[in-house]
Parts: C-alpha cells; structure tokens; sequence
C-alpha cells in the first residue's frame, strides 16, 4: 500500500523529499529459551566488514546485514524500525560497496557522503564503516 501510495504521489508531481513514510515492522529476533541448543549459524565468508571506531572486523554472512553483524560483535549502532525507513541506524561508509532494498531515509546529501542505513545495507565488497 505504502509503495502503491508513493507511486501515485510521483505521478501527481510531488518531489520525493516532501514525501514522508512511517512503518511498523521488522523486530529484533526473540531471545533463546534458558538452556536451549544454539542453533547452528551459516559460516561467515561473505566479505569483510571493518568497524573502524570499535577496531572489529568480521566476515558477514549471507543475506546478513551490517547491523545484525553489528549486534554479534557487540558494536552499539542504534536502531528502530528495521526496515530503512526511521534512520537512527544511519553510518558512513568510508569504502566498500553495500546494496540495500530500501534508502527511504537517505536524502541526496547522505548519499553523496557515503552514508548508509546499517539495517538495511548488505555488502558487495569488504566496507569499512565508522562504527
């Protein structure tokens, strides 16, 4: 509905920037019952991620985003909604390529400035992040 919404916004003239979204959805995974079996995670061999304020770098694994690694590592990058659209996760990329499904709260500015949105953005290549 919201895309559906958005489309019809951008026929009517309205400029993207002065189209504002708010979503309730993705949360954090539930924690483990006491005493339950770790499951098994997928081996981390997808590109390298370096968090250069906390001085950690890691392999990611498939289909896992810069902030879920985050998490694993124990680097505190704030976040919210989970689905790209409040922005709170926002971190500069200092190099790398990411690819992420949703930028609703990256403005021009941001882009031009290597921002990402850590909740959304999977690598290409080994990034370095300020985080």
């Amino acid at each position: 509905m919201m895309e559906a919404t958005k489309a019809i916004l951008r026929e009517l003239g309205v400029a993207d920037d002065r189209v504002k979204a708010e979503a309730f959805g993705a949360v954090k995974p539930p924690l483990a019952e006491p005493g339950a079996p770790a499951r098994a995670k997928a081996a981390a061999t997808g590109p390298a991620v370096t968090f250069s304020t906390n001085n950690k770098t890691a392999n990611i694994r498939a289909g896992q985003t810069i902030l879920e690694l985050s998490e694993e590592l124990a680097i505190g990058i704030e976040n919210s909604c989970r689905v790209g659209t409040c922005g709170i996760c926002k971190v500069k990329m200092t190099s790398g390529e990411v690819e992420m499904a949703v930028e609703d709260s990256l403005d021009e500015d941001d882009k031009a400035n290597g921002v990402i949105l850590a909740c959304q953005a999977k690598p290409k290549t080994a990034v370095t992040v300020e985080a």
